[in-house]
């Protein structure tokens, strides 16, 4: 097998982090698009936005009594997991997280 030199590796690395980056600005509303945001501020952006749907989520389920708590838990890490998916294809998802 044709294992490529130890050196290209970081860059690869590097390709895979901006690719997910590029994805978290097209699924994440509220990141400027036309303009340059450091990697931290799309991070900033991407919690922000998952705290707002965990309040929407909150405020949904409080309509619905006895609704057993645990199972608010396991619906958001279901999303997060499926969010964690779509970032990466397949071959990248080892890299991603």
């Amino acid at each position: 097998s044709n294992k490529s030199p130890p050196l290209e590796e970081p860059l690869n690395l590097l390709y895979d982090m901006n690719d997910c980056y590029s994805k978290l600005r097209e699924l994440v509303p509220g990141i400027p698009q036309g303009t340059k945001v450091s990697q931290v501020e799309i991070l900033q952006h991407v919690i922000d936005y998952i705290f707002d749907l965990q309040i929407v989520l909150e405020e949904e389920e409080g309509g619905t009594k006895g609704r057993d708590p645990s199972s608010e838990a396991t619906l958001l890490s279901l999303k997060a997991a499926g969010l964690a998916s779509e970032l990466c294809s397949k071959d990248e998802r080892s890299l991603c997280h």
